[in-house]
């Protein structure tokens, strides 16, 4: 039920005060829309949906007699719409600077020219409070700037005003920086998905842009302007340490969701970097995390995703920073969603132990744990598999290789790459094994002959964990 769900994610609060919304005559007069609104509102905080039974809300709001389905949608819709409203007024409750550009709009159609001045001076100073200097903030100067030379108008005064060209520069302002943030998010979803997309007018707006002092002096224009350029020209480091100190120096700018993605386009930089064989990138990527974890900007509707708390630590054990790594593991394992914590904490612990060469402890941890997402499944299974090997118990390796294999090929939540790829794996990881097993009996042609066969498959295939393959075929 779409209403169930919007109740869901209301606090505990907002649940509050949407009763006293519907409850109010000036937004509902309806008795029954309300009763249904307090009805629902008795199943929270889970609504769990086996304990919602229709029927019996629809009795106890109209008595008994027969059961009408429509009669009861009806009111459903009707309370629906009302929480649209009710989330509207939460958005508009928190932003002043909008409120007060109504209030002006309103005072001006209604000719109310003399009160304007006084509320105009309230918005500035409202305005002016913002700890945000992004492109809302240029809007909101557009709008005011705008009523203002209305009132101009309106009094009929025919010289000079201000406000028209300070109008005009907030909008272009306002303007640049809108396309150079959709500019950044067209280059990068292209990159990712080669989508097509197209900013016009761009190159204008670079030139005139790069031709006005007033619009470089401008931080937020800075910081746009300079993360487009490392994403368009992605061989040039430069853009990229250029950007990290912009955004050193002007984080707090921005608000918290516009500086994560700014951040995002950064880690993806750093990302692609480490792809290209840039492994110094990791240390890159490292600091911006540590960044994000210490702005506390990083959380999404306060939980830390299972992904960003994955890669985080795979750059602390890539980087060797293991007292770190395991710090942060064990910090911020509450921080994960409660529906993933147990997973997410267990697997990057085992991960942990494992690059500090202590298998035996890496092994204990995933025998205690059976996990139920099957990328964890798998990956744990592949760090029994690499402790299996490094510590030579060649029959538990083997037996947890069939195993394995089993779980692939029956497992439908798996991509066909994801089966590929860890197929190609286990194949490769089982012939680097006997390959070690029979080296002292072969010859040494012989060795090389297998060794160089097995490194051309590497260089030919989808293969999972090909840097651990790599390094287990150079030791032998």
């Amino acid at each position: 039920m779409i209403l169930v769900n919007l109740l869901k994610k209301l606090s505990t609060r907002e649940r509050t005060k949407f009763q006293e919304y519907v409850a109010s005559p000036f937004f509902n007069k309806n008795k029954k829309i309300q009763q249904l609104c307090k009805i629902l509102l008795s199943f929270a905080p889970d609504f769990q949906a086996e304990q919602i039974n229709k029927e019996a809300i629809y009795r106890s709001i109209y008595g008994k007699g027969v059961y009408e389905e429509l009669r009861l949608n009806n009111l459903i819709s009707d309370l629906v719409q009302l929480l649209y409203d009710y989330l509207s007024y939460l958005q508009l409750e928190n932003k002043d600077t909008q409120k007060k550009a109504l209030l002006l709009e309103a005072l001006h159609t209604r000719g109310l020219y003399e009160q304007i001045p006084r509320q105009a001076k309230r918005y500035q100073k409202i305005q002016e409070k913002q700890p945000y200097r992004n492109q809302t903030y240029f809007w909101d100067a557009f709008l005011l700037h705008e009523e203002l030379d209305q009132l101009s108008l309106s009094s009929g005064k025919r010289g000079y005003d201000v406000n028209l060209q300070l109008k005009n520069d907030m909008l272009d302002t306002f303007y640049t920086c809108s396309k150079l943030s959709i500019a950044c998010d067209m280059t990068s979803r292209n990159t990712v998905v080669n989508a097509g997309y197209q900013c016009y007018f761009l190159e204008e707006i670079i030139s005139e842009y790069q031709a006005r002092a007033e619009l470089l002096s401008q931080p937020v224009l800075q910081v746009y302007y300079k993360t487009l350029e490392m994403l368009r020209q992605q061989d040039q480091t430069a853009h990229y340490y250029q950007l990290k100190d912009l955004l050193n120096q002007h984080w707090s700018l921005f608000p918290a969701q516009e500086l994560r993605t700014l951040y995002h386009y950064a880690l993806n930089y750093g990302v692609k970097k480490i792809n290209s064989g840039r492994r110094e990138f990791y240390r890159e990527i490292l600091e911006l995390y540590k960044i994000l974890l210490d702005k506390r900007i990083i959380f999404k509707e306060g939980y830390l995703t299972q992904w960003t708390y994955i890669n985080i630590v795979t750059a602390g054990i890539r980087l060797k920073e293991f007292n770190w790594t395991e710090t942060f593991i064990n910090e911020y394992r509450s921080s994960l969603h409660p529906s993933e914590e147990h997973n997410v904490y267990t697997y990057n612990l085992a991960s942990l132990y494992y690059a500090r060469e202590d298998y035996t402890s890496a092994l204990q941890l995933l025998h205690d744990v059976e996990f139920t997402d099957a990328f964890y499944h798998l990956s744990a299974k592949i760090i029994q598999l690499k402790s299996y090997y490094d510590l030579e118990e060649t029959e538990a390796f083997f037996s947890l290789i069939e195993a394995t294999r089993i779980y692939i090929t029956r497992n439908r939540q798996l991509s066909e790459y994801q089966k590929r790829s860890n197929a190609n794996f286990l194949k490769l990881a089982t012939r680097l094994l006997q390959l070690r097993l029979k080296a002292a009996v072969i010859t040494r042609k012989e060795k090389e002959q297998q060794a160089q066969r097995i490194q051309q498959q590497l260089e030919s295939k989808n293969i999972a964990n090909k840097g651990w393959l790599q390094e287990a075929l150079s030791a032998l």
